[in-house]
């Protein structure tokens, strides 16, 4: 997708399924279209790749080469060998939020995947994801691995330049520290929101969240305020668990909704 100048490009790193029980807020009997044939909620690891101007730019960094409970990932760096893009290439790393399947390429037996990139996060995700006593310990060595390497530049405040084109919108609740991406060329804008949004039906279910929210009511407000924003405008919007990684906008209207473009 081109917006203005910028590229960007989804990127899959696997596949999450969930039970319908980690979801709160929704009446499962009137929304059965959402499972799969074994009754669970299937949803895309992604990431995005984004060129700007002379920089290679990775949101969001999948959950890695790993198996777990829950879902499946490690085809990132072949996803990103399609566009022609090597793991040295990316001279940024941005990671909407630091939970797992987020940050699992991050470093890779032992070291930074991303040989030459600076890493970014929201400062508020620290205390939570790697200095409590039940913080993941991939995420926990992925971190101490970056910092020891001083390849990390923590985001604090709203509204932070990133690169060319490219701002950090703090968009809290999901986690303390969550941030959203905007980006912006001439006339056009996109948001990538990480997990501030977790799915499209959030937009006319607003009582549907994950229970992975750190702060459901916070994580509510933030989607709202979202949704006023981009309600009836020209700006795409796309998120990490969004089906297929597709954009769309929001519509206005008594039943908005997001429609894929």
């Amino acid at each position: 997708m081109k917006v203005g100048d910028i590229e960007v490009v989804p990127v899959n790193d696997g596949d999450i399924r969930l039970p319908p029980s980690f979801w709160a807020g929704l009446d499962w009997s009137t929304h059965g279209d959402l499972l799969d044939a074994k009754g669970m909620i299937a949803m895309p690891i992604g990431c995005f790749l984004v060129r700007t101007g002379d920089q290679v730019v990775l949101i969001d960094a999948g959950l890695g080469a790993h198996d777990t409970p829950w879902g499946s990932g490690g085809a990132l760096p072949s996803e990103l060998a399609a566009l022609g893009v090597q793991p040295e290439d990316v001279d940024l790393v941005v990671c909407t939020h630091l939970h797992i399947d987020h940050v699992g390429w991050l470093v890779h037996q032992g070291r930074p995947f991303f040989a030459n990139a600076t890493v970014r996060y929201g400062h508020g995700d620290w205390h939570q994801f790697v200095e409590s006593a039940d913080a993941e310990p991939r995420t926990v060595e992925a971190m101490l691995v970056l910092s020891h390497e001083g390849r990390l530049d923590p985001i604090e405040g709203d509204q932070v330049a990133l690169a060319p084109g490219l701002t950090a919108l703090h968009t809290p609740g999901h986690t303390p520290g969550h941030y959203g991406l905007v980006v912006s060329s001439g006339q056009d804008r996109a948001y990538v929101l990480g997990d501030a949004v977790e799915c499209p039906l959030q937009l006319d279910e607003p009582d549907f969240y994950a229970m992975s929210d750190v702060d459901p009511t916070l994580s509510r407000r933030t989607r709202e305020a979202l949704w006023r924003e981009l309600e009836g405008t020209a700006t795409v919007v796309g998120a990490a668990h969004f089906p297929g990684l597709a954009f769309g906008r929001v519509l206005p209207g008594t039943g908005k909704r997001w429609l894929p473009v």
